[in-house]
């Protein structure tokens, strides 16, 4: 689409949070195919501190009064979206302008949205008064909750949305520099944040005459009493941001009065300290236990005795522990990328309220940004028809491929009224269907088809090394064609029987390429030379998941893997047959979890090039599991041991500390909850107690031994 915003500044970040946001912002919008013409006032303080007079995303032009923004008036008429910020000069005229000329959707963009508020109903009209909300389609702000109900209540806004500020992580990284000052706080000075940076920094400064601390930022006036051990910067350039908090053990985030008084009003100095995995301390407001987790992701304070006992008593591995956690959270919720996705989509939107003469290139963008349309290999599998439930409710269309050689048609029968929901049945190794090859388009696809229990996939070793070669072959051949983003589902067994616990990405793995589950094992790491080959070519947009063990409702119980063989068992009384002594550990992840990581893992901008692991690092042993499912399902089953299988791996857990920094992404559902689900599932399910022996009496040994494996 073609986008023109009129900004306060884009060129100069001195003085103002005005550029950052907008820089960021931008920049995230231009890389999803987006057009963008940014106007910027041309004022003697900011051209005598330009530090980007040439953004390489936008086009950035500048005008000398309101008469001189004619020279754009023909490309504010034919945008698809004009947007007006905050703080503009003559900004009322400026609305009026754009309103009246302009066809397409028109916003206002607040990044002080309680200040704008405060002063218009002191008759105050800088650059927003209140005939103009309602004159605009869409009115994005800084702060959400209760003030966006009363923008549309008491001011007419025909849509007031949130649009918090956002963080450019490539330009915000956790960097490991020498530590300078214990307390720093980086702010342009406001009259009514002074006495909060008196309270939380000033004080605790002459309470520590041992411990450093700066105040970084212009416009602070010559009578203030600094303390001698707080050194005084007076601008920081945003390329210094980074380097500037990571030399600080802690950093401080003040809030304005107003933003207190509204809640919901993060500023951009927040989420971008905490992007650098520096321990924030904050003021307190509703709403900002939403956005960081108090005393895990942010640290509150009131006064100046708490600040002054954290910074004198909190372990250095505590804070970087804070500061870690914040930085995941930031990273997966507050990024750049994901605030263009919500302006596009709000800008989608408004134009579709307005009905405002719509461009071809809009149209395309609203027709995409309605529903997504969404293909899944293996979608009749366990996970997969767990992921095709979850796209559906998210309002995506879905097709889902399936060949049924270990997919369940039971699995999608409660989908099967769904509209958007079409099943194809067909291998992926085999030349694609035509309404899979030609006649659909599709923006995302997550390949899941292949078996994965060793029972199932060594029952045909060589379909299965095939289904990982020249299914995932076809599969990014297919992605390339629609422009789509493919996210490959790896496994665990990449690592084989490891020698490394627990297993990071990094580790390359001890896998026998001769063993009996060779074809998966190593047709699994075909797969994913071939995705990341993809990728470096620039070929097909990838992600890479490494799939852990995952249990939850809808496993087939002759499937061989741990869970379903106890719980089967031990629901039919069956003796429970466990390979070795049972000390060889397994991490069991819930299918519900394990879905909301692959769908983290599509979105995400920051997980490219390298895989993901997904799974719960709660290690447990078999015998541990056996025990749990025994008095869970109160069966009298005995335990019958037999010989370990073949390249069965003895220790199995992942490394997450990737997924949960990139993707903010943990598995919350516990143990215990997860097997009294799938307990009752299977339970529940009219499944033949000689399915649930999983051909343990058919005499046949190799199928015996293959049932020990648990992924």
């Amino acid at each position: 689409m073609k986008l023109v915003v009129l900004g306060l500044s884009l060129s100069s970040s001195w003085g103002n949070g005005h550029a950052t946001t907008y820089r960021s912002l931008l920049k995230a919008f231009a890389a999803r195919g987006h057009d963008i013409l940014f106007l910027e006032r041309d004022v003697p303080w900011y051209r005598a501190q330009r530090d980007l007079a040439q953004p390489a995303f936008c086009r950035l032009e500048y005008y000398q009064s309101i008469d001189d923004l004619d020279r754009w008036r023909g490309e504010i008429e034919t945008a698809d979206a004009v947007i007006v910020g905050s703080y503009v000069p003559e900004g009322v005229e400026v609305g009026r302008r754009v309103q009246r000329i302009a066809r397409g959707v028109t916003a206002f963009y607040d990044i002080d949205t309680p200040v704008t508020l405060a002063k218009l109903a002191r008759g105050d009209f800088e650059y927003l008064s209140p005939d103009l909300i309602a004159g605009y389609d869409l009115y994005l702000s800084f702060t959400g909750g209760p003030t966006l109900a009363r923008l549309e209540r008491d001011h007419g806004s025909p849509a007031a949305r949130a649009l918090h500020c956002c963080v450019d992580p490539d330009a915000y990284p956790a960097l490991v520099v020498p530590k300078r000052w214990d307390l720093s706080y980086l702010g342009t000075y406001s009259d009514d944040r002074q006495p909060t940076l008196e309270r939380l920094l000033i004080e605790p400064a002459r309470k520590l005459p041992h411990l450093r601390f700066v105040v970084a930022g212009p416009q602070y006036p010559d009578g203030i009493d600094w303390p001698s051990n707080v050194e005084r910067i007076d601008h920081v350039a945003p390329a210094d941001h980074a380097a500037f908090y990571g030399a600080s053990r802690f950093t401080l985030n003040v809030t304005r009065a107003d933003m207190i008084a509204a809640g919901w009003s993060p500023s951009v100095r927040l989420f971008e300290a905490a992007a650098c995995a520096i321990p924030v301390i904050s003021d307190r407001w509703d709403g900002i236990g939403e956005l960081l987790e108090p005393d895990r992701e942010i640290i509150l304070a009131d006064t100046s005795e708490e600040v002054t006992s954290r910074l004198a008593r909190t372990p250095d591995g505590e804070a970087r522990s804070i500061g870690r956690a914040a930085r995941a959270r930031i990273l997966a919720s507050h990024s750049a990328s994901q605030r263009a996705n919500e302006l596009e989509r709000h800008l989608s939107e408004a134009a579709a309220r307005s009905g405002t003469r719509k461009s071809p290139e809009r149209e395309k963008m609203m027709k995409r940004d309605r529903a997504r349309t969404i293909l899944v290999t293996g979608g009749a599998g366990f996970i997969g028809s767990h992921l095709c439930e979850a796209l559906l409710a998210d309002g995506d269309h879905v097709v889902c491929l399936d060949s049924f050689l270990t997919g369940r048609r039971a699995n999608l029968r409660h989908l099967e009224s769904e509209s958007r929901f079409h099943v194809i049945e067909s291998d992926v190794i085999d030349r694609l269907p035509y309404r899979v090859e030609n006649g659909q388009r599709f923006s995302h696809v997550f390949h899941l088809a292949c078996a994965a229990s060793p029972p199932h996939y060594q029952a045909d070793p060589e379909h299965t090394m095939l289904t990982n070669v020249l299914g995932t072959r076809n599969m990014l051949r297919l992605a390339e064609r629609s422009g789509a983003r493919l996210l490959l589902t790896s496994t665990s067994e990449v690592y084989g029987d490891p020698e490394v616990h627990p297993q990071p990405e990094s580790y390359r793995g001890w896998v026998s390429c001769t063993g009996p589950r060779a074809c998966y094992d190593e047709g699994k790491r075909a797969a994913e030379t071939l995705a990341f080959d993809y990728l470096r070519s620039g070929r097909c947009d990838v992600r890479v998941a490494r799939i852990f063990n995952t249990y939850g409702p809808r496993m087939r119980p002759d499937d061989g893997r741990v869970v379903s063989n106890v719980i089967c068992q031990a629901l039919a009384g069956e003796d429970i047959t466990v390979y070795g002594d049972g000390s060889q550990t397994r991490s069991f992840c819930y299918v519900s979890d394990l879905v909301d990581g692959l769908l983290r893992l599509m979105q995400s901008d920051l997980a490219v090039g390298f895989p993901v692991n997904l799974g719960n690092p709660n290690e447990l042993t078999v015998i541990d599991l056996v025990r749990r499912v025994l008095a869970l399902t109160g069966s009298a089953s005995r335990i019958v041991q037999r010989p370990l299988p073949e390249d069965d791996p003895r220790r199995r857990k992942p490394d997450i500390s990737r997924a949960e920094e990139l993707l903010g992404w943990q598995p919350r559902i516990e143990l215990q909850e997860g097997l009294e689900a799938t307990t009752a599932w299977f339970a529940d399910e009219e499944v033949d107690p000689s399915r649930r022996r999983i051909a343990a009496e058919d005499g046949n040994e190799r199928a015996t031994a293959l049932v020990a494996a648990a992924e």
